[in-house]
């Protein structure tokens, strides 16, 4: 397995380290801890946390993205910074425990590169660990170290870890030992941590903490507070950190009504039904007739609802149902469509040397281990004949010989196998001649053996457990998972769905990230979704899944507003109300009466940042809640429900032949090149612009406080200068390594800038020092590649154009349509575009997008606007991040000549006001564009490139354009 450093962990570790950057290791207190979470709180999202009374710091991140390597990242660091070498994680699981000693095993190498050291590893499992862990974690105080416990190893009083043991120095228990040394402990899961018994023991530790977790209690004693980091699942899948989730309903002939929800308080109740196989919601008071569903229902009516029940006017009940078992046909039915879905996926991610697995989630162990394993035996019965009808196509040899390697000599089929609780854990001297040898062997590869899973020399890939495999059990190259049963109450449907979420790896360990696919939004999500397949009993199980994450996410994505957003900012009653309703009488919100949510409409985030009203109506809470409404690069639905065709936008024929000439060409696929690139002059630049920075020297400062009982709060006194810290005796070589591997710069690149700097700078202050030093080396280098870069495009890429064109099929003709998501989130149906526009319907991000979509200017002096269009996914490479402009022209001279002018609209009312990082995208354009147009061999035809903002119209940018030309 690869290991990379991610930004996003780096940031979360970078956060920790800051907040205990003055927190006394020695004498630790909820009081100074408040106090450094107080600083770093300002101007922070995190200040929406709760602060609890205790010694924790909670971090939030998704499943799937790491979180087991970030704190086993943060331990290293944490070491290495403040010099803390006793760690202690607490998992609630056995498989959890497992998971984690397999990321030990696997990060082994990495981490010693990262940090020169080992990381010892100690797992209390019964009375034999008990030795090890006195003998070396107690008593070498000074190695570094990490004891891995369960909480049921501490939360009884008759536990080994709380007896007392003959080879301690002292008469106490072997866990009091352990809390003397004060360790640092990580709790894995805290959903899963919060019982009394666990929660008497661990208290007894009183040393700081860490809670990392994608779920935290709701409880108000154990929720989520002190946070330090914040990676939800929303903010995850906007940043292209996981899978995209597709789910299907497999549907029957039983159009059954079902009851969701029972209200008899309010005298109301809420049914489901399947209308053209889409679950439909549908909520009904006293009195109502459920005609409204179904015609075929009309005279019968809701008469009183009691507890998880509906009483029906004709002396029916529908009874609210929390379990169910499937019958043969049914689950026949779900095999059979998470076969296919496999097939469907399975070669073309294996062009791309790839492994699908899939997942399936059973009700019992017998339908995979008993005498008549009904599951096991019909999978295999659709499994090879789906395997027979496809070694009968047109695949490729490789694939083909793939296949032919899923028997084993005795003629087996070896590409499934099950893990269930209450499995021994293998034996790695069992030899592998014996039908249960090779189930153990199995076994262990799901278990601890994750890259032999992933490799196409192991035939195993489809994987079957009841709830065994749950939390601290997930596999990046899970693309399918099935439920053929109803789960316990307290797995939710966003931990089902967490068993594959995790971004997906090549056959050589290689993530495949949105940078891996050159930050292609379909190639990344054509490759990186997870198949969720569900029966017909599963009823609201999108919408419950949406909302799961929603409730646990501080971002926001979508379109689909609901009101406890706001809850998490302890806003009272009256701002809530007013949030909304201003939002809904300003063509924002549109509330949603059947399902009690709101539709946004039109750009949210935008209109909140300009609104004063909204200002003052949120106060001290408008920062973070805009924050959370920010908008982002990524379009991407994160949840699709693929019982409901995607909203496609018509394609306009007659406009898509002239647009085709224009699209082919700024589409080529094109790569970098530098040239002539001057790195003596960006070295000297670098260190004359550092040279003349001022960078003081860090004071120790002492602060007296005093209690102001009229304020009743303790407020500062006086505060006076006592000290300066001294770096004169700085590793300077090793801090700079670090540096180079942080940035990715080459170490001889800094190394000749740090021999020209100015040494005292670095010795006043080495952390502002090295931030200015690398804030200056971006600038710089920008500067110093726009002037060297320029583009090479492929050749002849006119003749053929590609298969997944999303404008023209492969034979150049216009496609019919295109998904809406394809081109934005908005969609106006109430009035029409200009009738140059490529589309019969206007989709956009943003107001300006929405004024550009519906100019009708059809004449431009001496230019005619043939065609013009918000364009779909078009990636432009540049060095540091892709870039995709958002509106294409073609326009045409007297004289016959064409101009391909693309366009990017700006919000601002001063292009000044461009950020940085946009604005140098947008040179990166430039270039692109400039190269391209040299590159034409066409002299009738012109390619321009241009950004607008606000307040520019059409005719005076095209004007600009030609007078730039001249």
């Amino acid at each position: 397995m690869i290991f990379e450093k991610q930004d996003f962990q780096q940031t979360c570790i970078n956060n920790i380290i800051s907040i205990l950057s003055n927190f006394d290791f020695k004498n630790q207190t909820t009081a100074n801890l408040k106090e450094c979470l107080d600083k770093f709180y300002q101007g922070s999202y995190c200040a929406i946390s709760s602060n609890s009374d205790k010694l924790n710091l909670d971090i939030l991140m998704e499943t799937g993205t790491g979180k087991t390597f970030t704190y086993l990242n943060l331990i290293f660091e944490l070491n290495k910074v403040y010099k803390q070498n006793k760690f202690i994680i607490f998992a609630p699981r056995k498989a959890i425990v497992e998971s984690i000693k397999q990321n030990i095993k696997l990060t082994k190498d990495y981490f010693y590169n990262e940090f020169k050291k080992h990381l010892k590893t100690y797992i209390y499992s019964d009375s034999k660990s008990g030795s090890a862990i006195i003998n070396h974690y107690i008593k070498n105080e000074d190695e570094l170290s990490v004891l891995i416990l369960t909480n049921s190893a501490i939360d009884k009083k008759d536990n080994i870890l709380n007896r007392k043991h003959e080879n301690l120095f002292n008469d106490g228990t072997i866990f009091e030992n352990i809390i003397s040394l004060k360790p640092i402990s990580i709790i894995d899961e805290p959903h899963l941590l919060k019982g009394d018994k666990f929660n008497e023991y661990f208290s007894k530790i009183n040393s700081l903490y860490f809670r990392f977790g994608a779920t935290f209690p709701k409880e108000d004693e154990h929720k989520l507070s002190n946070l330090a980091y914040v990676l939800d699942s929303v903010c995850a899948f906007k940043n292209y950190l996981v899978k995209q989730i597709k789910v299907s309903q497999i549907t029957n002939s039983n159009d059954e009504i079902c009851l969701l929800n029972a209200d008899s308080k309010n005298k109301k109740a809420i049914f489901s039904y399947f209308i053209g196989g889409i679950d439909k919601k549908f909520t009904l008071h006293y009195g109502d007739d459920l005609g409204v569903i179904n015609h075929k229902f009309r005279g019968i009516t809701l008469q009183k609802v009691t507890k998880d029940k509906a009483h029906l006017s004709n002396a029916q009940t529908i009874e609210l149902k929390s379990s169910y078992k499937l019958s043969d046909e049914e689950i026949i039915n779900l095999l059979k469509t998470a076969i296919n879905f496999h097939f469907e996926k399975e070669e073309r991610l294996f062009a791309r040397n790839i492994k699908a697995l899939s997942l399936f989630f059973i009700p019992n162990i017998d339908d995979f281990r008993g005498e008549n394993p009904f599951i096991k035996t019909k999978f295999e019965e659709l499994y090879k004949a789906k395997r027979d009808e496809v070694l009968k196509q047109n695949i490729s040899s490789e694939y083909r010989a793939y296949l032919m390697r899923d028997f084993d000599d005795k003629q087996n089929l070896c590409v499934h196998q099950g893990y269930f609780s209450g499995d021994a854990k293998p034996s790695k001297s069992e030899k592998s001649t014996d039908k249960e040898s090779q189930e153990a062997r199995d076994i262990r590869l799901i278990l601890e053996e994750k890259e032999k899973l992933i490799s196409f020399e192991t035939p195993l890939r489809f994987i079957f457990s009841v709830w065994a495999l749950q939390e601290g059990w997930d596999n990046p190259n899970i693309f399918t998972l099935t439920k053929l049963a109803s789960s316990s109450s307290d797995i939710s449907r966003h931990q089902q769905v967490g068993r594959g979420l995790r971004l997906c790896v090549n056959d050589s360990g290689k993530r495949v990230t949105h940078s891996f696919t050159d930050y292609d939004d379909n190639l990344f999500y054509d490759i990186n979704s997870l198949d969720m397949i569900v029966n017909s009993f599963e009823r609201s199980y999108l919408q419950g899944l949406q909302d799961e994450i929603t409730s646990s996410s501080f971002s926001f994505n979508g379109n689909v507003l609901y009101e406890d957003i706001l809850d998490k900012f302890e806003l009272n009653s009256n701002q809530k109300s007013r949030f909304f309703i201003h939002l809904q009488d300003n063509n924002i919100l549109d509330f949603d009466e059947e399902n009690n949510r709101y539709n946004i409409i039109s750009p949210l985030y935008e209109y909140m940042q300009n609104s004063e009203i909204i200002k003052n109506i949120l106060k001290d809470k408008f920062i973070p809640i805009l924050e959370v409404f920010k908008d982002s690069a990524n379009k991407t639905s994160q949840i699709i429900n693929k019982n409901v065709k995607s909203q496609n936008i018509k394609i306009r024929s007659n406009l898509a032949n002239e647009f085709k000439e224009l699209w082919q060409t700024i589409n080529q696929k094109s790569k970098i090149i530098y040239k002539n690139i001057q790195t003596q002059n960006l070295i000297d630049d670098v260190v004359l612009e550092f040279n003349k920075t001022t960078i003081e020297k860090t004071l120790i400062s002492l602060e007296t406080k005093k209690y102001n009982a009229q304020k009743d709060k303790i407020v500062i006194e006086n505060t006076k200068i006592i000290d300066e810290i001294n770096y004169q005796n700085l590793d300077t070589i090793n801090i700079l390594k670090d540096f180079c591997k942080d940035e990715n710069l080459p170490l001889s690149f800094c190394m000749a800038i740090y021999n020209k700097l100015n040494k005292q700078k670095i010795q006043n202050n080495p952390k502002i020092a090295l931030h200015t030093l690398k804030t200056i080396i971006k600038e710089r280098l920008h500067s110093s590649l726009i002037s060297s870069l320029s583009y090479e495009f492929t050749q002849n890429c006119f003749s053929n154009l590609a298969l997944n064109d999303i404008l023209y099929d492969e034979n150049g003709k216009p496609r019919d349509s295109i998904s809406q998501y394809s081109l934005g989130r908005y969609i106006t149906k109430d009035k029409d575009p200009s009738d140059a526009y490529l589309y019969d319907n206007a989709v956009w991000d943003s107001k300006i997008e929405e004024e550009v979509i519906f100019e009708d200017q059809k004449n431009l002096n001496d230019l005619e606007l043939t065609v013009f269009a918000k364009l779909p996914k078009l990636s432009i490479p540049t060095p540091f991040k892709s870039y995709e402009p958002d509106f294409a022209y073609l326009l045409k001279g007297k004289d016959g000549k064409k101009i391909f002018f693309v366009c990017e609209t700006k919000g601002y009312d001063d292009a000044k006001l461009i950020p940085s990082e946009e604005q140098k995208k947008i040179d990166y354009a430039k270039k692109f564009f400039q190269s391209l147009d040299e590159a034409l061999k066409d002299k009738n035809i012109k390619v321009k490139f241009q950004t607008r903002i606000n307040k520019q119209n059409l005719t005076q940018i095209i004007h600009e354009v030609l007078k730039n030309d001249r």
